[in-house]
């Protein structure tokens, strides 16, 4: 018999009925080959990523992620804020072991971390201890409303937006190929196109970490293993120094290498800091500012640009907080960065428990830890490699530096 399908339209004050035949198959063999045809699909795709170093249990980085965190950060929460190097560089799972409580990730990559201090500063709720990078360009010079938008935007989700997060978070926490490297309009503008002439080119910083759901997050491992892969990411380092600069190891910093207006913006940046930690402190928490590991040219770039005598000291003097920069701490020194700026994720263990345990003592004994007498970099922790200009690195891609 024939099956078919009913369908009505009116007409006039009557209702006239309509069928429309449907042919007969066999609908139940179609679903079933469609089902093998997905999930055939979907396991080769599946695989193909994992081929490529991605893994399951690699969440994206999404403001509705930070919020849930922000949610923990309170009481007597040890709270980490920043940029990426102390979102990649610091482990968790380490420092819960060394000072016995799990910290609060609440770092943005690439982001002022001012208005995540004033944040915690407004909150009753906070009165522990907060652990804050200073990365002297993302602190003193990045527009902190990209930091405010991100904040805003986590807190600020309807009730369909906190559930899609929930979902996604599922399924990252079970296929690999959930990534947003792996999306087509992503994959797109990862091909090496010519550059028309007079174009300046525009860098995208890819895919350089994995997260866990907390937040918890380690250098990917390609950086490591992948040399031109790693090579990428130093010439996206040298386009943001301004390209390579031999000379940089050769002239000391100064106020002549200092970044313009660095004076006036150390200033504004300090007094709005040390009013937040004012108000911590009054609460019974507290605040440690930290200067992550650096090498090669962005340690160079970023030591010329932001004399520590014009930013790091001023901003200790004027908050009257404890002050930890690697270049004090030869426990904190000799690690592995490659690609200069940010922790291999074989040595982010053992760099977080000797941060940690100096961290636990400066709290401990905070008088004398404040202002640590300076001790100079070693020359012997630079490697030849990045002190060398016949480094490939150094033979940059012109499509990667600005003309």
């Amino acid at each position: 018999m024939r099956s078919s399908t009913s369908h009505f339209k009116t007409a006039g004050a009557g209702v006239l009925f309509d069928t429309r035949p449907v042919p007969e198959k066999n609908w139940g063999r179609i679903l079933l080959l469609v089902l093998v045809l997905l999930c055939t699909l979907t396991a080769g795709w599946e695989i193909f990523w994992r081929h490529h170093d991605f893994v399951p249990g690699d969440y994206e980085d999404t403001p509705a992620v930070w919020a849930l965190q922000r949610e923990r950060a309170t009481g007597t929460a040890t709270v980490l804020i920043g940029s990426s190097r102390m979102w990649e560089d610091v482990d968790l799972g380490a420092w819960q072991q060394t000072a016995g409580a799990r910290p609060v990730q609440l770092a943005i990559a690439g982001r002022n971390p001012q208005p995540v201090l004033d944040d915690l500063a407004a909150d009753p709720l906070f009165h522990g201890l907060v652990l804050c990078e200073v990365t002297p360009y993302l602190f003193y010079v990045e527009p902190e409303s990209f930091t405010t938008a991100f904040m805003h935007k986590g807190r600020s989700q309807t009730l369909s937006q906190r559930a899609s997060n929930r979902i996604a978070m599922m399924l990252e926490s079970k296929l690999a190929f959930i990534d947003s490297e792996t999306r087509l309009s992503t994959l797109w503008k990862r091909l090496a196109f010519p550059l028309r002439s007079g174009n300046f080119p525009v860098r995208e910083v890819p895919k350089g970490h994995e997260m866990h759901s907390d937040r918890d997050t380690r250098m990917w491992r390609r950086i490591e293993t992948d040399t031109q892969y790693r090579a990428l990411f130093r010439r996206l380092w040298l386009f943001y120094a301004g390209g390579p600069q031999p000379t940089l190891e050769e002239k000391p910093a100064s106020s002549e290498t200092a970044y313009p207006g660095l004076g006036a913006l150390v200033d504004r940046a300090s007094a709005r800091v040390a009013n937040d930690v004012a108000k911590i402190r009054a609460r019974g928490g507290d605040v440690v500012f930290i200067r992550f590991p650096a090498s090669g040219p962005v340690y160079w770039s970023e030591s010329r640009g932001f004399p520590r005598s014009l930013c790091w000291e001023p901003l200790l003097a004027r908050t009257g907080a404890t002050g930890v920069n690697f270049a004090d701490y030869p426990q904190l020194e000799g690690y592995n960065l490659p690609e200069w700026s940010h922790m291999s994720a074989t040595d982010a263990p053992r760099f977080t428990r000797a941060l940690a345990t100096l961290i636990v003592r400066c709290i401990a004994h905070p008088i004398q830890n404040r202002t640590p007498l300076p001790v100079a970099r070693p020359k012997a922790q630079i490697s030849a490699a990045d002190r060398g200009i016949d480094d490939p690195c150094f033979q940059v891609d012109p499509r990667a530096v600005a003309p």
